[in-house]
């Protein structure tokens, strides 16, 4: 991931970023969550991330409700554009014909378990907060939440320059 300076972003600017942490997949996940929330979150383009092993592909669901818009950003790639890999041996050896996993490319990488992101712009009031945490209790296979992530201010600072749904790689 690129590193880039940040200036004169002050946090009424950046959006809240909950994390999930979850035993489904990306799919039933968002089927819960819109049949318990009343939502309906659907597939978006993936959101893709470049690295120096390749480019991953992070699938996003969106929705939009009033002035408010909900993102969910799947926090395993499922798709890999390998890259040059300046750590790989030559052709023939040993391990020369395997690919990199996808799956571990993580945009969050700490604390562990956290498969998804949950992006709301703008960011929620204190009385909407409580409310939905609420409300996440009472869905089925979803472990926790956390309305603080452990998001550098540079990886936030990248949702809210390159947010998931006008992000094109």
């Amino acid at each position: 991931m690129a590193k880039r300076l940040v200036l004169e972003l002050s946090s009424d600017e950046l959006p809240d970023v909950w994390s999930l942490s979850t035993d489904l997949d990306a799919v039933p996940l968002v089927f819960r969550l819109n049949k318990a929330l009343d939502w309906s979150f659907s597939r978006s383009e993936d959101w893709s991330l470049g690295t120096l092993r390749g480019v991953f592909a992070h699938a996003v669901y969106r929705f939009k409700e009033g002035p408010r818009s909900f993102s969910l950003l799947w926090n395993a790639a499922h798709s890999l554009n390998p890259g040059p890999d300046p750590g790989t041996s030559q052709a023939g050896s040993l391990f020369g014909d395997l690919e990199p996993d996808a799956s571990t490319s993580l945009f969050l990488s700490r604390p562990r378990g956290i498969k998804a992101l949950l992006i709301f712009e703008p960011p929620l009031s204190s009385q909407e907060i409580v409310n939905l945490q609420g409300l996440l209790k009472d869905v089925p296979g979803l472990l926790g939440c956390n309305p603080r992530t452990s998001l550098t201010p540079t990886e936030h600072a990248q949702l809210a320059y390159e947010p998931p749904k006008d992000f094109h790689p």
